[in-house]
């Protein structure tokens, strides 16, 4: 059986912790190295052999590559043979489903149990992709019977990540600079979002992301 040799990639340093005490008896694995920001993640796959990459889906704050969907493309382009496992408290099925489509090998959440990770490796081994827990694309159709959960499913994979930069502050701009699209496009990507969202000002879009714990 060949050995996973796999990077982490996370933030929060008891995370880091969790997983690596978690995969430390998993046989036929071998931990090449955790880092905690996009930048080294990319550094250390360029200058060590991983064909697994955990990452969690947002680590703000990295200009160079980002995070989000933005960092997932990236790895899939630049690393075409890299198994990609993403941990995230993002639960939303769309952009579940927006992973899987552009090539992650699994979505673990957060809320889960960590061990779900080792599950995760195991589905790898069989060639498998790994889903959540309850998760399929028929879900989002019944999270549509709830009237927010019709309102958060309509927004589009592009227009959630504009939702979640801006929601941490930052302004139109600099969205634009960090997703690399134009002012203008990030502005109509933020009003399309907010007239599917049914809020007005930008005060009610902040407020019905913290209600709604849509970025939780």
């Amino acid at each position: 059986m060949d050995k996973f040799r796999i990077v982490l990639a996370d933030d929060h340093p008891l995370v880091l912790v969790g997983i690596r005490d978690l995969l430390a008896t998993t046989p036929n694995l071998e931990i090449t190295g955790a880092v905690s920001n996009p930048t080294d993640l990319i550094a250390h796959l360029e200058n060590h052999h991983s064909n697994v990459a955990i990452t969690d889906y947002s680590m703000p704050g990295d200009d160079a590559y980002g995070d989000g969907m933005r960092l997932i493309k990236y790895l899939i382009r630049r690393y075409p043979g890299l198994r990609i496992v993403v941990l995230t408290m993002v639960s939303n099925p769309m952009i579940i489903s927006a992973l899987y489509d552009a090539g992650v090998a699994a979505v673990v959440l957060k809320r889960d149990n960590l061990a779900e990770i080792a599950a995760a490796l195991s589905m790898l081994r069989l060639g498998r992709k790994y889903y959540p827990p309850g998760f399929g694309r028929d879900r989002a159709t019944s999270l549509q019977r709830k009237l927010i959960g019709e309102r958060i499913n309509s927004l589009s994979p592009k227009e959630f990540e504009v939702l979640r930069h801006f929601v941490r502050g930052e302004t139109v701009t600099v969205v634009a600079e960090n997703l690399k699209r134009s002012v203008k496009t990030i502005s109509g990507q933020k009003a399309s979002a907010m007239r599917k969202l049914n809020v007005q000002t930008d005060q009610e879009l902040v407020a019905f992301c913290m209600e709604s714990e849509l970025f939780q």
